[in-house]
């Protein structure tokens, strides 16, 4: 999913932006981009700006990096739509049945896998599944268990 974080990820965000304000159709990846960029309007002055959007900004009191905001909630969405890891699926619904709203799980979920995800680039290497699946069974232990 390092496709969800280059630069060529802006291009691809712009396009799928540019095909949102014409009302096309969308389908697949693209479908799930327009998805998530229609749950964050906040982010919508920035998608016309190029490479601005690719840099973290304040909005809202908080400072935001639209494109990896969106990649994370794309990368949790596939990993939901694929059932892949299938951990994934079993603490989203945990997260839902505890109460949570289906943004906010996705944003729980997409913390913890950009975190595993920006360190394991960061030394250089592929994303450890196995660590992945341990917190995210970490993350329903504290969450089912109080």
């Amino acid at each position: 999913m390092d496709y969800l974080f280059s630069k060529q990820a802006l291009t691809m965000y712009f396009k799928v932006w540019d095909r949102m304000q014409k009302g096309e159709e969308l389908s697949g990846d693209a479908e799930m981009i327009a998805d998530v960029m229609k749950s964050h309007p906040e982010f919508d002055p920035w998608w016309p700006e190029g490479e601005r959007a690719f840099q973290p900004q304040e909005i809202d009191g908080y400072v935001v990096n639209p494109l990896i905001h969106t990649g994370l909630h794309v990368a949790v969405e596939k990993q939901l739509f694929h059932q892949e890891p299938e951990e994934v699926a079993v603490v989203f619904k945990a997260l839902l049945d505890k109460g949570l709203p289906r943004h906010e799980a996705i944003h729980r979920i997409a913390g913890l896998w950009g975190a595993l995800y920006f360190k394991s680039v960061r030394r250089g290497d592929g994303l450890e599944e196995g660590t992945y699946i341990e917190e995210l069974k970490f993350m329903m232990e504290q969450e089912t268990n109080p």
